[in-house]
């Protein structure tokens, strides 16, 4: 769209393009228009539905003037009737064509990718849990749902102290993309120097303590001694020996940067089931598939998966937003929101086998949290995490992390539980995550 505005003088104007593409309009501009002569390029701030204005001083023919800004008065409309709230957005229930921010109804910052709309059960805030949805409804499938996801909020990569997240008491808290452990109330944690953390007395149950932020992601650095994420890619060999390797991040630096400059990423909102598509959902599944087999019906809960493929099947799922298998930065960031921003202060340490005392449909029972199903309940999960554990034959190199309706001792937060690169199970399954692009 283009719009010229006088300046006073007779032939020169300022050019105005609105584009979703910053360097393809400025391509445009000086590519379609041989008496342009430039003094000042400006971009402004993201316009509804993704576009930017751009203004470059140009030379034009006076009789184009009305027309051109009649078709800016339209756009300027169109701005002004484009949701800016979550709220809004909600209640419009429509699919965003552009990638949209969003605010909550607390003031705190949420990036809707293209194709995607804010799900009618949404939260209005990031303390009740903003749900987002895409187009994928089968009838039948997940309550006749898209594939849901939750904006999970950071402040910061490195424990700064900037953009604080807003609760909707006023109080504002820090979340630092890293990864944790969490307290049980009874041990004593050191920190990073092995002295003794709260003057040598347990911590409250539940307390995060960070071990790694996603600033130093680059020197891998073993929790519990063995447990650690991986920065560079690799596919994974789905061997059963000593040469044994996990799936690792697709592009943990991307991730990274994009939640240090977006501010959050998504979760799945539900444990993944089966899409016949070869792509996971998440939704509500139809069936829990309580058997040896993965499964080949649309819908049921999708386990029986060794980490390689269920790592291989959360890569690239859309192509308006980046997803792959939940990491332990993910993982754990997650868990620090939720029990920041809920009751579930001791969330981080709920054991399952309380929850569902059998393998249930992910999101039937009682586990949601800021609208999140399953972290601490009904199966473990894949992650990219890796375990530099092996013996005289073997290598397990692949983390499985929370609780599950089978094993007592299992609990959110765990890392009790490393694998083969080829062992599946039916308390096994897996979580994608999203980012936006950079």
């Amino acid at each position: 769209y283009f719009a010229w505005n006088s300046l006073g003088e007779d032939v020169s104007y300022v050019y105005t393009i609105y584009s979703s593409d910053k360097e393809q309009a400025l391509g445009e501009i000086y590519n379609n228009q041989s008496d342009i002569s430039t003094t000042d390029t400006k971009t402004s701030d993201a316009l509804p539905f993704g576009y930017y204005k751009i203004r470059v001083l140009a030379k034009a023919e006076k009789d184009e003037q009305e027309a051109f800004n009649a078709l800016l008065e339209e756009i300027d409309k169109l701005g002004q009737t484009a949701p800016k709230t979550v709220r809004e957005a909600k209640e419009a229930g429509e699919y965003f064509s552009r990638q949209r921010e969003l605010k909550d109804s607390n003031g705190n910052k949420v990036v809707v990718p293209e194709g995607f709309k804010i799900a009618g059960d949404s939260g209005d805030n990031v303390t009740e849990g903003i749900v987002i949805e895409d187009k994928d409804i089968k009838q039948g499938i997940g309550n006749d749902r898209g594939n849901q996801y939750v904006w999970i909020p950071v402040s910061n990569i490195d424990g700064n102290g900037s953009n604080p997240i807003k609760k909707s008491t006023g109080e504002s808290i820090e979340i630092t993309l890293g990864r944790y452990e969490f307290a049980d109330g009874t041990n004593i944690y050191n920190d990073e120097k092995g002295s003794p953390l709260n003057g040598g007395s347990p911590l409250v149950a539940g307390t995060e303590i960070l071990r790694q932020s996603a600033q130093n992601y680059t020197t891998p650095k073993a929790i519990t001694t063995r447990y650690q994420e991986l920065p560079a890619y690799q596919a994974g060999n789905a061997s059963s020996g000593l040469d044994g390797q996990n799936r690792t991040a697709l592009n943990l630096a991307d991730f990274i940067d994009s939640v240090r400059k977006n501010g959050g990423y998504y979760i799945a909102r539900y444990e993944a089931s089966y899409g016949e598509d070869e792509m996971p959902n998440s939704k509500v599944s139809n069936n829990p598939n309580d058997s040896i087999s993965a499964p080949t019906q649309e819908g049921s809960l999708w386990n029986n998966i060794i980490q390689i493929d269920a790592a291989q099947k959360c890569e690239n799922m859309y192509t308006t937003i980046s997803s792959d298998l939940i990491n332990s930065y993910a993982w754990d960031t997650a868990i620090v929101y939720i029990q920041k921003f809920s009751n579930k202060t001791t969330y981080s340490r709920q054991e399952g086998k309380s929850i569902n005392s059998s393998l249930t449909n992910t999101g039937t029972k009682q586990d949601e949290v800021c609208k999140i199903h399953d972290m601490a309940s009904n199966c473990t999960e894949w992650t990219t995490e890796n375990s530099t554990s092996k013996d005289d034959s073997k290598a397990y190199p692949c983390v499985l992390r929370g609780s599950n309706y089978y094993d007592i001792n299992y609990y959110t937060s765990s890392r009790g539980s490393y694998s083969s690169a080829t062992y599946s199970y039916k308390n096994y399954t897996f979580r994608s995550i999203l980012y936006i692009k950079k």
